[in-house]
């Protein structure tokens, strides 16, 4: 079998400790439990629970203060901390006693990891199966991207087959391939989903419902290895193929943002085991454990005594709770195996919330999060090592489930287009009437439908309720809750059409010297790109060469240009979507012939005020008008002729034209007036 190159970024396997360094560990699977398979003529288990060959060795769902673990070619009977357990007997009772086992909904679970053995006597008949691919005929029937892929996929050799065998003749059955070995994965599968009461093996702690495996290989070859942007995928197909809860046993110390955003993006509930390298993990951070997500549980490991381990991870704010990995006897490629790690302990928190999705349609990862940890069986010393120090009570979980509340009412989607320089915006306002709170936002290019999304895992991704176009066309946004409900609206992004406003007028200087041309430029869409102007009349394909103008600057609507002579002007104005607008004006000197004005004398009082307007022929004069106080203690006159009485006395103001015409107003100030 060919292997890929593998990058920088690996899943290691540990033995039993993580060394830590630039790469991610599966959290369990001692060498003793690599090697070691259950003896065939095991004993028959005398535990009440279930008439499972091995149910004695399962302290985790029954402790009566004692166990039985078995080790290569031996039993051995260890003593345990009666009730050191998490009430799963307790639940499946309750839960029969209410007729809520295999007639519930489907609950399906992910299990990135190493492959599974979907052909184990104990898992098959749980094994998810995709009904949209036809086995074997080499098509990508259900256009996922992913040919054949009845029980999941092997990301780590790119292929459907998610568990690899070589068969042993000692034990005259399929094992686990030593160069590619799925024992890990497998052993995860059946501590959630082994069958129950079939004389054989264990079992599955949601083996009384209708629970589903989903096998996502990221993991493989004689040492476990793996890769961070697999798993990635592994949690983007899980979300596309409607997996309720994922199982994560393994960790990095890396930051990896496009891990996070995974989660983040996705409907599922996350259980990431917590590591085992006995470190506190608040100081020295593993992901996604240490990820504060309101979809992810992180779980460290205890034993059947109910303490942490030397191996067991640690954290008071970023471990949330403990669960049972010691001694874990479970399933494994062909046979059964004992190991022990938080690998072990993360598949008994996606139990019992699989116990809890089975109740309802429309639940949401927050809300079983916040069931589980609002209803742990506390465990004296685990508070100050977790941050809600207990274990999940199955029992209280199953008893507390059918009070959850059920969101079925999809987002909603609201536009408004607006123009921001050269690009379209478009401002969206997203709302969750129901309770699980907005998940994802994305948008697509022309007319698609809910599907084209893959629930979330396509599409480019809408980001502060707002997206820039370039052009402007049909585009189709996507919104979803952590409920799984849907909704995908088509939307038309209208182009800007309007074109730029314009104005001028122009003054000629009181010498005769300058003409000064006033622009008001404005755009009310996308925004002024540019105001020129050219001397002459001229056509907008004039003004289109690269410097064939000169650049009018604009600053608050307003801008200024000066001639020396009179003659046509022509000015240019585009906005940032290509709209273009032209101005011709006319600049052209009138002098001045004759000149009056409204008032010959006027008697005002002290602090009175009056305009001085002139009427100046001809009437198309440009003539500039200056005035002039005689006196300007009894009275001032400003620039655009309003006058101002200060006190008694009299003063002549004088109009003149730059032609040199002057015309006098008397004034006079008294306090009588």
């Amino acid at each position: 079998m060919m292997k890929r190159k593998k990058n920088s970024r690996q899943l290691h396997m540990a033995a039993r400790f993580l060394v830590m360094a630039a790469a991610v560990a599966l959290f369990g699977f001692s060498s003793e439990a690599e090697a070691v398979y259950a003896q065939k003529s095991g004993k028959v288990s005398s535990y009440g629970f279930s008439n499972d060959q091995y149910s004695d060795t399962q302290w985790y769902i029954d402790n009566p203060g004692r166990y039985t673990k078995l080790a290569q070619l031996s039993v051995q009977e260890k003593e345990a901390t009666q009730d050191i357990d998490m009430d799963v007997a307790e639940a499946w009772e309750e839960m029969a006693k209410a007729g809520l086992e295999e007639s519930g909904r489907e609950v399906i679970v992910a299990i990135i990891d190493t492959g599974v053995d979907y052909q184990h006597p104990e898992l098959a008949d749980h094994m998810w199966v995709n009904e949209g691919e036809i086995p074997g005929d080499n098509i990508d029937n259900d256009n996922n991207g992913y040919v054949d892929d009845i029980y999941g996929w092997d990301f780590y050799n790119n292929d459907n087959t998610v568990c690899h065998y070589v068969y042993s003749d000692l034990y005259r059955k399929n094992l686990a391939d030593p160069n590619d070995n799925d024992n890990h994965g497998t052993h995860v599968a059946g501590v959630i989903a082994a069958a129950m009461n079939n004389n054989i093996g264990i079992a599955g702690i949601a083996s009384n419902i209708n629970v589903k495996i989903m096998v996502l290989k990221i993991n493989g070859g004689k040492d476990g290895t793996g890769d961070v942007a697999d798993a990635v995928k592994a949690i983007k197909y899980a979300t596309l193929m409607g997996a309720d809860i994922c199982n994560i046993s393994w960790g990095t110390n890396q930051v990896y943002p496009e891990l996070e955003a995974a989660i983040k993006e996705s409907d599922m509930l996350f259980v990431a085991a917590a590591g085992n390298s006995g470190t506190d993990i608040d100081s020295t951070p593993l992901y996604p454990a240490s990820l504060e997500l309101d979809n992810l549980i992180s779980a460290t490991f205890i034993d059947a005594d109910g303490d942490l381990t030397g191996y067991s991870n640690f954290g008071r704010y970023s471990v949330d709770i403990a669960a049972p990995g010691q001694d874990v006897f479970s399933t494994i490629v062909g046979n059964y195996g004992t190991a022990s790690g938080s690998s072990m302990a993360a598949p008994q928190v996606s139990a019992v919330a699989a116990l809890v999705y089975s109740f309802n349609d429309h639940l949401y990862a927050s809300e079983v999060k916040e069931l589980i940890i609002n209803n742990l069986k506390e465990i004296k010393g685990l508070k100050e090592v977790t941050q809600y120090g207990g274990i999940p009570s199955a029992y209280k979980a199953v008893v507390k489930a059918g009070s959850l509340l059920q969101d079925t009412q999809p987002p909603t989607l609201s536009f408004k287009t607006g123009y921001n320089a050269g690009e379209i915006t478009v401002s969206l306002e997203a709302a969750d009437e129901g309770s699980s709170k907005l998940r994802v936002i994305k948008w697509m290019i022309g007319e698609k439908e809910l599907k084209d999304f893959g629930r979330g895992t396509a599409g480019t991704t809408v980001v502060n309720n707002r997206v820039d176009f370039a052009k402007a066309g049909v585009y189709t946004f996507y919104a979803a809750d952590y409920a799984g409900n849907e909704t995908a609206q088509v939307y038309g992004v209208a182009e800007d059409t309007t074109k730029p406003k314009l104005s001028a007028r122009f003054t000629v200087a009181a010498d005769y010297k300058s003409r000064t041309v006033t622009v008001t430029a404005s755009d009310s869409q996308s925004g002024l790109k540019r105001v020129e102007f050219m001397e002459g009349t001229r056509t907008i394909e004039d003004f289109l060469p690269a410097d064939a103008a000169t650049v009018l600057g604009i600053s608050g609507g307003t801008g200024k240009f000066t001639v020396k002579k009179d003659g046509v002007y022509t000015i240019f104005s585009v906005d940032n979507r290509g709209n273009m607008a032209l101005k011709k004006v006319v600049v052209k000197t009138v002098k001045a012939t004759g000149i009056k004005l409204n008032y010959k004398s006027r008697t005002l009082g002290s602090g009175d005020t009056f305009i001085l307007r002139p009427a100046v022929t001809p009437a198309g004069s440009t003539d500039v008008i200056t005035y002039v106080s005689s006196n300007k203690k009894v009275a001032t006159v400003s620039p655009g002729g309003k006058i101002t009485a200060l006190r008694t006395g009299k003063a002549y103001i004088t109009a003149r034209t730059s032609s040199g015409l002057t015309v006098k107003c008397l004034i006079t100030v008294n306090n009588m007036a």
